[in-house]
């Protein structure tokens, strides 16, 4: 067969994928549950992948789908006028210039100095919020 001159559809426009909390993705497997409905049917109806949807069950069979993580959530940031210049005392040869500061409400304030070992800011901004 020639396909030379077989139409070609037109592509859909993407959509933006969707985030679906925990209790979203629960209620959508619990439809699937009943006997005699198409966990195919299911995933169009709600607009999920149905291989995506699967993965739920599978997760959901073993107790874990509670347990997928959350979207992060945004924290408001703002850029602050540069402090009084750090004083060269205070600058050990191992210190780049620049300054992380972080303040978490009136509960702390962080501030870094130079280079940031990412694994020990993460440990210490976890101790920090308990």
């Amino acid at each position: 067969m020639d396909t030379s001159e077989a139409s070609v559809p037109p592509e859909k426009p993407r959509s933006r994928r969707r985030m679906r909390n925990a209790a979203e993705k629960r209620r959508i497997v619990e439809e699937t549950l009943t006997s005699g409905v198409s966990v195919a049917e299911v995933a169009r109806r709600h607009g999920v992948n149905t291989n995506l949807l699967f993965n739920w069950k599978r997760l959901h069979d073993r107790g874990v789908l509670d347990q997928c993580r959350e979207p992060a959530r945004l924290l408001p940031v703002t850029i602050a006028p540069p402090k009084a210049h750090i004083p060269a005392s205070a600058v050990t040869p191992h210190t780049r210039d620049g300054v992380i500061e972080i303040e978490l409400g009136n509960q702390a304030l962080v501030r870094v100095r130079g280079s940031v070992d990412i694994d020990t800011l993460t440990a210490a901004l976890r101790a920090l919020r308990g």
